[in-house]
Parts: structure tokens; C-alpha cells; sequence
């Protein structure tokens, strides 16, 4: 897939860019540069292009395919995730994904660790407060804001199907199976559960209500 329209910039300066943040934010004796992100800046932006691609809705992408702006919060919250994880894959040993991911939560309120493997395309809706810890996601996965994905105590980490979305608050935690489009309304609590595919979810654990989705999340925000 190739890179996103980039508007108003270009990837050279999207490098420069992301180096004076962190050099604002963390002004110690690293002295990034633009240059630091060139290996790993192509890498970034064609995952971006195939992320962005797969999501059905117009801040997206336009007649042309899709693009990537920037000064769009929702854009570079995705953008700099992608960035800490592909410096993470390139050189796990590196320090530079940890101030990647850093740099985000700093800026959007969003902790998505930088060895936490998101699906080739999801969605993040102002995320502000959300964390999507380690966890097996399928694709076309959409979080709001203040959602929590993450292990129970012994360990456990979540698994997910194709098309979820996770509305404001809500939770998934631990041995939980979340099937293939499924939708967990604001505030809904899933620990130690399994969610059968083609569901709506609400309330918390113990006391889930589930019912049946008649929708497809697909045709509603994915390509």
C-alpha cells in the first residue's frame, strides 16, 4: 500500500516535526534531529496508507485515496504509534520507540505501548485516556476515548475479532474472547469473558447484557 497524501508537509518535514516535539518534551542530552526518523519514516507512512485506507469515513481520505494531515489529533495519534512501532520492529533494542510512544501520551492522552501490536487498520476516535495494552487484535478495530484493553493479574490478555468497536469507558480485560463484530457500548466492563461474534454489549461484569448486532461494524466505518 503506499503512503497517505500528506497534507502540508512532507516527510522529511514530518521527521523535523516529530524531533522538535521531543526535544520540547524531553529536553535532555539526546539532541534528536529529523534524521533520526529516516530510516524508519517510508515504513511508517505505508502502513499509515493501508490503515487509513480500510477506514470508511471522509476525514479520512477523499477522491484521490486516502491522506494524512498532521494537525488532525485523531491522524497523529495513529501516526506516532505507528512511528514508535516501527522503530520498535526495525531495532527492538532501541530507546527512541520508548520516547515515540512517550511523546504520544503526552500529546493525546494515549497509552498504546510501542511493542503492543494493533491490527494493520483501526480507528482511534479522541482517544483521549484510552490504553490498549497487549492483547491479540483483529482487524478493523476502533476505540473512543477512556477505553482500557489489557492482562489480569496471572497474565491473561485479551483476544479480538475481526470489526470491534469499544464506545467511551468501556473495558476489556484478561481471558476474554471478543468475537467478529461486535459493539461494547459506553461504559460496558468484559473480564474473563467470551463475547460471541455479532453482539452488543452493556453493563459490567458480572452483570453483562448481550444482545444481538444486526448491524455490520464493516458497512458502518471500514472498507
Amino acid at each position: 500500500m503506499p503512503a497517505p497524501k500528506l497534507l502540508n508537509a512532507t516527510s522529511s518535514k514530518l521527521c523535523d516535526y516529530a524531533a522538535r516535539q521531543l526535544n520540547h518534551f524531553f529536553p535532555d542530552d539526546a539532541g534528536i534531529s529529523g534524521k533520526t526518523f529516516e530510516p524508519y519514516i517510508a515504513q511508517t507512512l505505508e502502513r499509515l496508507g493501508a490503515c487509513f485506507a480500510g477506514i470508511r469515513r471522509r476525514k479520512y481520505q477523499d477522491d484521490d485515496g486516502p491522506f494524512f494531515n498532521y494537525l488532525h489529533p485523531d491522524h497523529y495519534a495513529v501516526f506516532l504509534y505507528l512511528l514508535a512501532n516501527t522503530i520498535y520492529r526495525v531495532d527492538a533494542a532501541s530507546k527512541l520507540a520508548f520516547r515515540v510512544y512517550y511523546l504520544n501520551k503526552a500529546l493525546h492522552a494515549l497509552d498504546a505501548f510501542y511493542d503492543a501490536e494493533l491490527p494493520e487498520v483501526f480507528m482511534l476516535m479522541h482517544p483521549i485516556g484510552t490504553v490498549l495494552g497487549h492483547a491479540k487484535y483483529g482487524n478493523h478495530f476502533c476505540a473512543y476515548q477512556n477505553c482500557t484493553v489489557g492482562s489480569d493479574e496471572p497474565g491473561n490478555t485479551p483476544v479480538f475479532g475481526d470489526g470491534v468497536v469499544m464506545y467511551a469507558g468501556s473495558t476489556v480485560i484478561g481471558k476474554s474472547k471478543i468475537g467478529d463484530n461486535v459493539v461494547l457500548g459506553a461504559n460496558a466492563f468484559v473480564i474473563d469473558r467470551d463475547i460471541p461474534a455479532n453482539s452488543i454489549v452493556m453493563g459490567s461484569f458480572p452483570r453483562l447484557h448481550v444482545t444481538p448486532n444486526h448491524r455490520h461494524v464493516l458497512d458502518r466505518r471500514f472498507r
